[in-house]
């Protein structure tokens, strides 16, 4: 049994406090970097990308700020180590990291920053629909789900739990406007990609 000043202990506890901090800083502007961008896309639009791209990244700069310099609150309340818990983590983050591959095989950093979608000009983009987006039309956000998942159980802290139902809250509204962009641009092509292929849970068997 570990005692008090054991330094194993210590460095686990130190680094899931780290691990916490970073996921507070970095995920709370990140997933409210698509509802700004998406919410207001024809805005952005018009601004163009330089603009759009520094006012998004100065109030997300501002956002992580404010939370840094409130993390001894938002991080006063937690478990303990992980224990059993880091099994579940290590399976979601392994999950999380097999989806990621596969999406990657067929995203772009233009398309992973969101270029075509704040973009005053249309792109060529085609409709994807291949891959891991034959079985999934979302693939991206069940990655971060799956990713905020395994942190909370690896960290055990009450706030990077509350970061979970916000996380699917969020995501959920981003997918339903993202959606009516794609519609506008894809127009039928899109509409039938929706019945066939589901959000964000594949179908086990193909129809």
């Amino acid at each position: 049994m570990r005692g008090a000043d054991d330094p194993l202990a210590n460095g686990m506890d130190t680094v899931r406090y780290h691990v916490a901090l970073l996921t507070l800083v970095t995920f709370i502007p990140g997933i409210l970097f698509w509802p700004f961008a998406h919410g207001l896309v024809h805005s952005w639009r018009q601004l163009g990308l330089a603009i759009s791209y520094s006012v998004l990244g100065a109030i997300l700069i501002a956002i992580g700020t404010g939370v840094f310099l409130l993390r001894h609150p938002l991080l006063a309340i937690e478990f303990g180590p992980p224990g059993w818990l880091g099994w579940p983590a290590v399976l979601c983050f392994g999950a999380a990291l097999v989806v990621e591959f596969q999406c990657r095989k067929h995203l772009t950093l233009r398309t992973l920053v969101g270029i075509p979608e704040l973009s005053p000009t249309p792109t060529s983009q085609p409709l994807l629909d291949q891959g891991i987006y034959a079985r999934l039309r979302h693939p991206r956000y069940v990655v971060v789900i799956l990713s905020v998942f395994a942190v909370a159980l690896f960290t055990n802290y009450l706030a990077v739990y509350l970061l979970c139902p916000l996380a699917c809250v969020v995501l959920y509204g981003i997918t339903l406007m993202e959606e009516r962009e794609l519609v506008e641009r894809f127009g039928q092509a899109y509409e039938q990609y929706q019945r066939r292929v589901p959000r964000f849970i594949p179908r086990m068997l193909k129809r």
